[in-house]
């Protein structure tokens, strides 16, 4: 496991004491026991969910396209590369049980090509359910930690993130799909 950079434990505390707790987990984190298998299976299971599993109680469009792919596509003008981890959740809110953390996330970190600071390493996870028929389980949920335009914010939904991401990185490539308003 990668230590947490101080300033993103900064940026958690200062987004968590304005954010107001919403459920956006339809269960609770898993109980764990996911760690047997090697990291690299984590990630690939993480990387190929499709979006609608992560997408609580909305529907979207592009449910169908992958976490990696979505990923990619939305930060390919702005970042210099995407760092894929597993392990422990890191983006834990311990005063919400639903934020809680589980048995295993994966995390995609994000290196800017053009940062505002050092610290300016947006960094998203997914939670893992519990294994199932000895393979990882399920996508479920989505946890972020970005510097917005508005500075430090703790999202818990991907469309949210999305949105914020295209407000400060206004030269994103058009989404693929347009919902009905």
């Amino acid at each position: 496991m990668r230590p947490v950079p101080a300033t993103a434990i900064a940026c958690l505390a200062a987004a968590l004491a304005v954010a107001p707790p919403t459920l956006a987990a339809t269960k609770p984190p898993p109980t764990g026991g996911a760690h047997r298998f090697p990291n690299a299976v984590l990630i690939a299971a993480a990387k190929t969910s499709p979006l609608k599993l992560i997408d609580n109680l909305a529907t979207w469009c592009d449910g169908d396209v992958t976490v990696a792919a979505w990923l990619t596509a939305l930060t390919q003008l702005q970042a210099r590369s995407i760092a894929w981890t597993a392990g422990d959740c890191e983006l834990v809110n311990t005063q919400n049980p639903l934020d809680a953390g589980g048995g295993v996330c994966v995390q995609a970190t994000i290196t800017l090509a053009h940062p505002k600071d050092r610290a300016d390493t947006p960094e998203i996870e997914i939670y893992l359910d519990d294994p199932q028929h000895d393979r990882p389980g399920p996508a479920f949920a989505f946890r972020s930690i970005f510097d917005t335009v508005d500075g430090p914010d703790y999202e818990r939904e991907r469309r949210a993130f999305d949105d914020q991401w295209r407000q400060r990185f206004p030269d994103t490539p058009p989404r693929p799909c347009e919902d009905d308003p």
